[in-house]
């Protein structure tokens, strides 16, 4: 099959807005290729030097959204859309968007199925983890290998709120835990928590997609066991919501979006165990004081707050 790939010029802070034009248009599975990111993974000693292609090394300084676009009728009105989307943004003047420029190329299913994997690498997280895309065989003695597929866009630990969940992970030792992930995506926290020894994690999320996916990384991590994935809206269905109110959870994790968490904060009390600790991500730095008031409205109290690049994690727990 052939594809149009788009490949849109922006910012760090400028990937936010156009990510968000691409899922308004139905597309999660997209790359952005930031080299801040590039240049951190080289500083690290766990990437060897010539594990990253020469041609991902520019200069320019542009992050690159990458989106395919099947040449079907879906395809042109989902490009449309994005074009649409960028003309609307580029009127707005904001230089810290970058150009924004648009670039076109064709490309073959075959090609596209490998050149996207140059994007991602082994990842160090915390002490503990090595997040590992599926199609390398990492090993590490030092270090937790979490083998994680990332072609599903819902979570591969390159994003700041993945990553510092991860880190939350392993500070709260989830030894003998039963852990709530609530919005679990690829299912990458639980199995990490999995992986350091937790006893159960119960894994949600709202998209049908996601849950399979969360099951199939559980598979490839050996931790389905110790993980039971779960697809519905706890907001929008009370049987499905009173199911996880009525557990006690020593550890709950909700890298989600602030509005959401917020909703959520009446669960999270009903089922946190009295010594339990709530993870709140998915929060971006303007969001930070509605989170914080929601939780102080909710009876929780602050136990620790971490950013990373304009995104917030916040530790938590019942007063």
């Amino acid at each position: 099959m052939i594809f149009n790939e788009l490949t849109i010029h922006t910012t760090t802070a400028g990937s936010e807005v156009v990510s968000g034009i691409l899922f308004n248009e139905g597309i999660t599975c997209f790359s952005v290729d930031d080299p801040q990111d590039l240049a951190d993974l080289l500083e690290n000693q766990y990437v060897p030097v010539d594990y990253i292609e020469e041609g991902l090394l520019r200069e320019d300084g542009d992050v690159l959204v990458r989106v395919y676009l099947a040449q079907n009728e879906q395809g042109k009105i989902q490009q449309e859309g994005i074009l649409a989307g960028i003309e609307r943004i580029k009127a707005e003047n904001h230089d810290w968007m970058g150009s924004l420029e648009v670039e076109f190329s064709v490309n073959d299913e075959k090609d596209w199925e490998n050149n996207w994997k140059q994007y991602f690498h082994p990842l160090p997280i915390g002490e503990s983890f090595l997040v590992v895309p599926s199609w390398e065989k990492a090993e590490d003695e030092n270090r937790v290998v979490l083998e994680i597929d990332p072609a599903s866009s819902f979570g591969t630990g390159r994003h700041e709120t993945t990553y510092l969940c991860l880190e939350a992970v392993e500070k709260l030792s989830p030894e003998n835990k039963d852990i709530l992930d609530m919005g679990c995506g690829s299912g990458i926290l639980g199995i990490g928590a999995a992986l350091l020894g937790a006893k159960h994690i119960d894994a949600v999320d709202i998209d049908m997609v996601a849950s399979r996916i969360a099951e199939e990384n559980a598979e490839k991590n050996n931790v389905a066991d110790k993980m039971d994935v779960f697809c519905g809206n706890v907001l929008s269905d009370k049987d499905f919501w009173d199911s996880f109110a009525n557990k006690k959870y020593q550890i709950i994790l909700a890298n989600i979006v602030a509005d959401i968490i917020s909703d959520m904060l009446p669960l999270f009390d009903a089922c946190l165990d009295k010594d339990g600790r709530l993870v709140c991500s998915g929060i971006i730095s303007p969001r930070k004081e509605f989170v914080l008031e929601s939780l102080e409205r909710n009876g929780f109290e602050v136990v620790e707050l971490k950013e990373k690049n304009d995104w917030v994690a916040i530790i938590c727990k019942k007063k």
